[in-house]
């Protein structure tokens, strides 16, 4: 499955999204979309904007519609229905019965993960630009907790504060049908790394009955011409043995080899 043809591809009216697979791992029966985008798109079918985005610039609007069409297409290929997922009074994306997933959108490329609700109970994707020294050094005070910071050597690194800012936007919305409520950056921090693109994050703090303090979950990223893609997936209970074990290696490292080759 090709992932440079949709990251390479200029933005298109009309174009339908890609299906893509970017990490090492098998699919466990999900489904990732991508779709290059420009605030100009109109093309192909079009979801109704909700009234959060009445106001909305021309480009909030384009990544809307980017986002909720590869989100469509891979309800599409879960329950065989095109279904475009609304928006919440919480800004969440509403996914229709039997369905969940995530979605995110930067640097005109929208990307969504989708999967089926009897397998995951928590699904999450966040995609980056990777981050300039300045920028860095403006997102790690909020994004990295202390403890990071003194993991990593104190050093703000541009590449580990956008994998740790990236992780946990998708720890974020893997969580968020569980939690139900927003949670800062500081409620969970790194706690392991590979270059190999596996890492988890520990929560420092109980978000939920069945997410407390300590407790650690796996993710992959991956990096793909100038952009950081994260993922989150959380088995339902009687898949967790599975999934935890078997798709992730924890590796406590925080070290980073040379180039950040990931």
């Amino acid at each position: 499955m090709s992932v440079a043809t949709a990251f390479h591809r200029e933005a298109a009216p009309g174009a339908s999204p890609e299906a893509i697979w970017p990490w090492p791992d098998d699919r466990h029966d999900c489904h990732c979309l991508t779709l290059r985008y420009s605030a100009e798109d109109g093309g192909g079918e079009v979801p109704s904007l909700p009234l959060q985005l009445s106001n909305a610039t021309q480009r909030r609007k384009a990544e809307f519609i980017a986002g909720r069409r590869c989100a469509a297409e891979g309800t599409r290929r879960i329950i065989g229905r095109t279904i475009f997922p609304g928006m919440g009074e919480d800004r969440a994306p509403i996914w229709p019965e039997g369905v969940i997933g995530a979605i995110s959108h930067s640097q005109g490329q929208a990307i969504a993960l989708v999967s089926s609700s009897l397998r995951f109970r928590g699904v999450g994707i966040d995609i980056e630009k990777l981050l300039t020294e300045e920028e860095a050094h403006d997102i790690a005070p909020q994004a990295l907790t202390a403890n990071e910071r003194y993991n990593l050597g104190n050093d703000v690194d541009p590449f580990m504060t956008g994998l740790i800012f990236s992780a946990k936007e998708s720890l974020f919305k893997a969580l968020y049908p569980t939690v139900k409520r927003s949670f800062i950056f500081e409620a969970a921090e790194l706690s392991s790394f590979d270059a190999s693109g596996s890492a988890s994050l520990r929560l420092t703090t109980d978000l939920h009955p069945e997410w407390r303090r300590g407790a650690e979950v796996p993710l992959r990223f991956c990096h793909i011409e100038g952009l950081l893609i994260s993922r989150v997936l959380l088995p339902q209970p009687g898949q967790r043995a599975y999934i935890f074990m078997s798709e992730y290696p924890c590796v406590t490292r925080m070290t980073l080899p040379a180039g950040h080759a990931v």
